[in-house]
């Protein structure tokens, strides 16, 4: 008992650490010249050579660190309703002390998503390490199926980048949610997760460093974070951390689900409360994204960095 409230306080503080990164970033975002997603080695430069940003990083890394030494440790139904815990606290901080106001409707979007997130931890049976083993080889040798989960992440946050990055026309036009920026990002970010996964699955079944950097999962972590670090970045500096971190979880969570099944053979619970459990939290999670507006509404918050003054000869960034 003693063994599981211990790790119980290590994921309740392993996430909070995990969410304090976010608002190190926004801090970073801030300071940062306009970041365009069409210039991505210019948000890279940028990020890396911010002490700020580097600093967030590391408790970003930490807080997965140790999220991974104690949900290894308890069932996943109880790590779940903590992560979401974390959640619900990182919102409500956003809106008291950063004063970025939530609308009626979006916050029972985030509520939605809350609640999704707790049922798919409940849906939980510890079920499908041994067929992950199993069909672990067959899926390093075959690169199709890696190509095939990683394209639609890759393209929902190429395509995200593209239409906030477009100059928004008329006296109406409004900026691009953080809903959409965390759909992007969280999507790569779960895939990411999974490359984790993967890199752990291969050194437990073969106990080897070479064989684990010989996988395919150490680039596709690598790359996949990149990009969602990048993405997460420029939503910071443009919406709500308060949207984009609760998107961004959710998403993040079941596209890990999802990549988990095809890469990992992992299968979904066969018994009927457990399915139905899982089920509901994606309809949950769909229902939330259906219902988040697509744009930032006019003084939703004061938070959001101005525009920078636009100096003769040089033209401004959207």
């Amino acid at each position: 008992m003693g063994h599981d409230l211990g790790y119980a306080a290590l994921a309740l503080i392993a996430t909070t650490v995990y969410y304090i990164a976010f608002l190190v970033f926004r801090v970073s975002a801030r300071r940062m010249e306009p970041l365009r997603g069409s210039r991505p080695f210019r948000v890279a430069r940028l990020m890396l050579t911010d002490p700020v940003w580097l600093g967030g990083g590391l408790l970003l890394f930490l807080g997965l660190g140790y999220e991974v030494v104690a949900f290894q440790q308890m069932p996943l139904a109880v790590a779940q309703p903590i992560f979401a815990v974390s959640l619900v606290c990182l919102v409500g901080y956003a809106v008291w002390f950063l004063d970025e106001r939530l609308s009626a409707r979006e916050w029972a979007s985030v509520a939605l998503f809350v609640l999704a997130t707790v049922l798919i931890g409940l849906s939980a049976t510890g079920d499908g390490t041994p067929e992950a083993k199993a069909t672990l080889a067959g899926t390093i040798e075959s690169p199709w199926t890696m190509l095939a989960i990683c394209s639609p992440a890759v393209i929902i946050a190429g395509l995200v980048w593209l239409v906030g990055d477009r100059r928004a026309g008329g006296r109406h036009a409004r900026k691009l949610a953080g809903v959409a920026y965390g759909i992007g990002a969280g999507a790569c970010a779960g895939l990411a997760e999974a490359g984790i996964r993967g890199i752990s699955l291969v050194y437990a079944d073969t106990g080897s460093l070479r064989a684990v950097l010989e996988s395919a999962y150490p680039y596709l972590t690598l790359g996949l974070a990149a990009i969602a670090l990048g993405q997460l970045q420029i939503a910071l500096q443009r919406c709500r951390v308060a949207i984009v971190a609760v998107v961004l979880t959710v998403i993040g969570r079941t596209y890990l689900i999802v990549s988990s099944t095809v890469l990992f053979g992992e299968e979904w619970p066969r018994d009927a409360l457990p399915f139905l459990l899982r089920a509901g939290g994606f309809v949950l999670a769909l229902v939330a994204l259906v219902t988040f507006p697509r744009y930032e509404e006019p003084g939703a918050t004061r938070s959001l960095p101005a525009r920078a003054p636009r100096r003769k000869g040089v033209r401004a960034l959207p």
